[in-house]
């Protein structure tokens, strides 16, 4: 992902992530990208800033009541699942994140 194709417009922005990769996923939206497509992995500067970004968007799915993805954390990195998985499906993810 660079800026010009990075969704969210945080690439580099201070305090959001540095890089992020997409995981296309035929269990999500097809032709979407980032977490709707299927995955995304994003990577912070630090811990803080990568807890920081999960907590946001756990609160805003939880003010619209709805479960938007899963996350799955490693060192800096946020793994963010498509909610369109299953827990069963999106358990995959999880295992593979603690694997690394």
């Amino acid at each position: 992902m660079t800026e010009a194709t990075d969704v969210n417009n945080m690439i580099g922005r201070p305090g959001q992530y540095t890089s992020a990769a997409w995981i296309t996923d035929n269990r999500g939206k097809p032709g979407e990208t980032g977490v709707d497509g299927g995955a995304v992995v994003e990577t912070f500067e630090t811990a803080d800033d990568m807890n920081a970004r999960a907590k946001y968007i756990a609160d805003v799915s939880k003010g619209i009541g709805i479960l938007a993805e899963y996350h799955y954390m490693t060192g800096t990195s946020l793994v963010r699942v498509s909610g369109k998985l299953t827990p069963t499906q999106a358990k995959a993810y999880k295992d593979a994140v603690a694997g690394l």
